[in-house]
């Protein structure tokens, strides 16, 4: 059975590097207040959290446009734990909860059309079969997603798969598909 995967922009990822270097700034600040009011063992404890936090948040400023931005859910969920070790139990949950639903916002965002129908990539994800569909196809970058009750699904491709795609082969695959039913 073909399977085509297409990958359309994650439209959120830019949002989510914005509220991350907020929340980075945060954590900076917050743990620069915990090092201030910390003496002895804990001091050193508060001093590798001001290092955890550092080098990602200083990774956002220098190297806006040239350098992807690391994986920072790790160090989110370090925090929290550390959160929870200096008594704020409610940071640290609040700041896990971000990490883990960053992990949903920072994976590739892709279209599965197959031979049962076209698995979209929704919270949760959707499975529209080929009898709910009236037509799919892909012309100018554009995957067009018709539904018989009147829904119409258009999303743009990425530009870097859309330049390897086999568009022909695509189309023609979901014509059969449509013609079988």
């Amino acid at each position: 059975m073909k399977t085509f995967v297409i990958e359309i922009p994650n439209e959120r990822l830019k949002t989510y590097k914005k509220v991350a270097f907020i929340i980075l700034t945060l954590n900076f600040l917050g743990f620069g207040y915990v090092f201030l009011r910390t003496i002895d063992n804990e001091s050193f404890i508060a001093v590798a959290a001001l290092v955890l936090n550092a080098v990602p948040w200083l990774y956002f400023l220098l190297n806006k446009k040239h350098i992807k931005t690391p994986v920072i859910e790790f160090v989110f969920i370090l925090s929290s734990f550390i959160w929870v070790y200096f008594g704020n139990i409610w940071m640290g949950i609040m700041l896990l909860l971000f990490a883990v639903m960053s992990f949903f916002t920072n994976k590739k965002t892709v279209v599965t059309v197959n031979g049962e129908g076209v698995i979209y990539p929704s919270f949760p994800v959707k499975i529209y079969l080929w009898s709910q569909i009236t037509r799919v196809m892909c012309k100018d970058d554009i995957l067009t997603i018709d539904l018989k009750d009147n829904k119409l699904l258009q999303l743009n491709i990425d530009k870097k798969f859309a330049a390897e795609f086999d568009v022909t082969g695509f189309n023609n695959f979901c014509r059969l598909k449509k013609e079988m039913i």
